[in-house]
């Protein structure tokens, strides 16, 4: 099998935990941190490795608590940015990014990473409430029901 052939089919193993805070009063989740680890094969440049690994994050824990668009009457009500709310700067939690030492040819960072953090998000909420949210946005304002 041609080396090319090779590198398509090798997959980047992703995990994440979620540190976070809620609310009491309003159920309100903040997250504190996010620790990730990634196997993506030869890493050839660790600080775009890890530009990319930090945009996917931010991206999943934007569409995890943010990202969700409203309809009314069959039409999209949230059609600005003063009413559709996706991640701002100042909820960026810290960051832990760490590589796995690894033979294997490359593999792209870009998506990867997105898909966990609603997961490690979600079940921070479970361990500290006992309630499973299961919806993107998850609808925080259940936790203090």
């Amino acid at each position: 099998m041609p080396l090319w052939r090779r590198c398509a089919q090798c997959p980047v193993w992703t995990a994440c935990v979620a540190q976070v805070r809620i609310a009491p009063k309003t159920g309100e989740v903040t997250v504190k941190k996010l620790t990730l680890v990634v196997d993506a094969g030869t890493i050839v440049d660790p600080d775009s490795a890890r530009a990319q690994v930090e945009g996917a994050a931010l991206w999943g824990l934007s569409l995890a608590l943010h990202e969700g668009t409203t309809f009314t009457n069959g039409q999209v009500a949230d059609t600005n940015l003063d009413t559709y709310t996706p991640l701002r700067i100042a909820d960026v939690p810290p960051i832990v990014i760490e590589f796995t030492a690894s033979t294997e040819p490359p593999v792209g960072l870009g998506e990867p990473v997105t898909t966990v953090v609603a997961p490690a998000i979600a079940n921070a909420i479970f361990a500290a409430t006992g309630k499973r949210l299961r919806h993107l946005p998850m609808a925080t304002s259940v936790l203090h029901a």
